[in-house]
């Protein structure tokens, strides 16, 4: 008796495994991130009159590959051009348990980061100050602990629109 529950126990504990071991997408070649939009997003008048202007990037993300892939983060770091490291970063939740499929596109992401510029001039004359360096916005995959680069994206030298409050543009 003892020995048939260890054999049943052997046999399920194989067949998990062997169900788990299917073909692993490959993320390099089959996701691509696709911009839409960048700029700079202004979060309004900081406390001490400042005007604060950060960077905002809105782009998709394409599955160019020949299988399904879910569970991917996406991590966005925000790297001011010339400096030898990044300012802020975040990771968001890019592919959930619902795959996307090969040839499907995912709906529209928009990351801002929480840190900028802070100036006292004004948001017209921002882009034409000696202070104004630019940021890269460099995008990664993540999944099951292996990190992917998805590209490197410069932030156009221009203000967005605000949304309007039900989330359309003006």
């Amino acid at each position: 008796m003892c020995r048939r529950l260890l054999v049943l126990i052997a046999c399920s504990l194989w067949l998990t495994a062997a169900a788990a071991c299917g073909p692993e997408p490959d993320l390099a070649a089959s996701l691509k991130l696709v911009p839409e939009i960048s700029g700079y997003h202004d979060p309004g008048l900081q406390p001490d009159g400042q005007n604060k202007l950060v960077p905002s990037m809105t782009f998709r993300i394409k599955n160019e590959g020949l299988l399904p892939i879910n569970y991917v983060d996406i991590v966005i770091a925000y790297w001011p051009v010339g400096a030898d490291g990044e300012k802020d970063s975040l990771q968001i939740k890019g592919i959930g348990s619902t795959a996307l499929e090969p040839g499907q596109t995912s709906e529209p992401f928009t990351v801002r980061s929480s840190v900028g510029y802070l100036s006292p001039m004004p948001r017209a004359e921002f882009f034409q100050s000696s202070y104004y360096t630019g940021f890269i916005i460099k995008v990664f995959a993540k999944r099951k602990g292996k990190t992917t680069p998805l590209g490197e994206f410069p932030v156009e030298a221009r203000l967005l629109p605000a949304a309007k409050r039900d989330g359309a543009r003006p």
